[in-house]
């Protein structure tokens, strides 16, 4: 009888360690997208969820895509309003241990923009970008959360089409990033109700755009790199007041770098 027990146990035991040793070589992955307001009020797009490509077998780019949804019932976000702190979950997902090496982006029908009140279509330049696909490289390592960040610029994004249907045109420019591998800087626009655009330039070269929240000032340009140097401009929507600029703006691995409080220049 205390053999039966004792292998009883051992298999127990054999069950718990493999679960845990599956579970460890598992690493959860989030995909969320952020945004920036342009010249909108607001920009609802409908977003099905994500496509994830990774690597399969000893490496090899032979894995099946897997789609993760996004969940909520309605399925149209306003990225105008996702600046500072905000962001939308739109998949979740299990992966073992491999590299992503693609993200596709779903996008559904229903999208429109609002500017002064007034309502204007969203249409898609190509079918390609209602599918924009990125090409990456994320390593997944078991038993940690990656988040994954798309972040939509709507200042380069859109193209008006002139006519008595006014509408605009959608080319989605989105830069993905991994947050385990950047950091970000955040600070607050005063008078926060003043709308405004905020630039991160590296080497001349735009790297990340996002706004301010109209009801705190909050902004965070986010999913910069360490050991780089940026430039942040910052330009109000109002002619009342002047163009400011941050210079050597730098950040640290998952850490935030506090820009404080910019206070706007009146004109004289």
């Amino acid at each position: 009888m205390r053999k039966i027990y004792l292998t009883i146990a051992l298999t127990l035991f054999l069950f718990a360690s493999c679960s845990e040793d599956s579970e460890r070589s598992k690493g959860l992955v989030n995909v969320f997208i952020i945004g920036s307001h342009g010249e909108f009020d607001e920009i609802w797009l409908e977003v099905l969820g994500v496509e994830i490509k990774t690597t399969g077998t000893r490496g090899m780019d032979n894995a099946d895509p897997v789609f993760l949804a996004n969940t909520q019932t309605d399925k149209k976000i306003n990225v105008a309003s996702l600046t500072a702190n905000s962001q939308v979950l739109l998949g979740r997902g299990e992966f073992s241990e491999a590299n992503i090496t693609e993200i596709t982006l779903k996008f559904g029908d229903d999208h429109y923009a609002v500017i002064n009140g007034q309502r204007f279509s969203i249409s898609f330049a190509s079918n390609a970008s209602a599918e924009p696909k990125f090409l990456v490289n994320y390593d997944i390592f078991g038993g940690i959360s990656h988040d994954i960040f798309l972040d939509f610029d709507a200042f380069q994004s859109f193209e008006l089409v002139e006519g008595p249907e006014p509408r605009f045109i959608l080319e989605p420019q989105i830069r993905p990033f991994l947050s385990l591998n950047t950091g970000r800087a955040s600070g607050r626009i005063s008078p926060a109700n003043q709308k405004v655009a905020i630039f991160a330039v590296e080497n001349e070269q735009l790297i990340s755009t996002t706004g301010s929240q109209a009801s705190s000032g909050d902004f965070a340009l986010r999913g910069l790199e360490e050991n780089k140097r940026y430039k942040v401009y910052i330009f109000p929507f109002s002619n009342n007041f002047l163009p400011d600029t941050l210079d050597s703006v730098s950040v640290n691995l998952r850490q935030n770098t506090a820009l404080g409080t910019i206070t706007l220049r009146p004109v004289e």
